[in-house]
C-alpha cells in the first residue's frame, strides 16, 4: 500500500516576526565576527532572506485577495442598495395606487396586499417657524464634543493653554503594495 505524505513548506511555518528575530540574531553574530561572513552565516542569511521574501509575498497575496473580496462585497452591497431602493419605489407606488382607489386590501393569484397602520411611537413634526433656538431647554437634546480642529489650530499657533488639554501626534503611516 502506497502512502502519500503531504508536503509542507518549512519556510511558511515561521511567522514574519520570528523571521525578523533571526535577522537580529544574524546581526549580533556579524558584530561578534567583526563583520566577517563565513559560509555558515552566509547560508543562514540567504535562507532567512528567502524565507522573508516568501512570507512577505504571501502577506501581499492575502492582502490583495482580501481587498478583492472586500471590493466585491462593496459592489454587491451597492447593488443590494439599488435593488432595495427599486423595491421601495414599487411598494410606494402600489401603496399610493391602493390608497387612491380607497382600498386597504387586494388579493391576486400569488399575493395578498394590505395597507396597514404603522406601529410604534406616534410621528411628530415641529410647527412652522419653530427651530431648536425657539424651543425651551426641556425640549432640546444637547450634544457637546471637543472641537478638535480648534484645539489643533491653537496648539499649532503656539497657544500654551491648549497644550494643557491636548497634544499633537505624529502622522501615521500606511502600506502600499504594487
Amino acid at each position: 500500500m502506497e502512502t502519500h505524505k503531504t508536503h509542507t513548506n518549512p519556510h511558511t511555518k515561521e511567522s514574519l516576526f520570528a523571521i525578523g528575530e533571526h535577522f537580529y540574531a544574524l546581526e549580533s553574530l556579524l558584530i561578534e565576527n567583526e563583520g566577517e561572513i563565513d559560509d555558515t552565516l552566509d547560508q543562514w542569511l540567504n535562507e532567512y532572506e528567502a524565507k522573508e521574501a516568501e512570507k512577505v509575498d504571501a502577506y501581499c497575496y492575502l492582502i490583495q485577495k482580501f481587498e478583492e473580496i472586500a471590493a466585491e462585497a462593496k459592489r454587491l452591497a451597492d447593488r443590494s442598495r439599488i435593488y432595495g431602493n427599486k423595491a421601495k419605489t414599487l411598494k410606494d407606488c402600489l401603496k399610493y395606487y391602493l390608497e387612491s382607489r380607497g382600498r386597504d386590501k387586494l388579493e391576486t393569484q400569488r399575493f395578498t396586499i394590505t395597507v396597514s397602520q404603522n406601529g410604534g411611537q406616534l410621528p411628530i413634526i415641529l410647527n412652522e417657524g419653530i427651530t431648536v433656538d425657539t424651543l425651551p431647554d426641556t425640549f432640546v437634546k444637547k450634544y457637546e464634543e471637543p472641537d478638535m480642529s480648534a484645539l489643533r489650530d491653537a496648539i499649532l499657533s503656539g497657544d500654551d493653554q491648549a497644550l494643557k488639554f491636548a497634544r499633537i501626534l505624529p502622522r501615521g503611516t500606511h502600506l502600499r503594495i504594487k
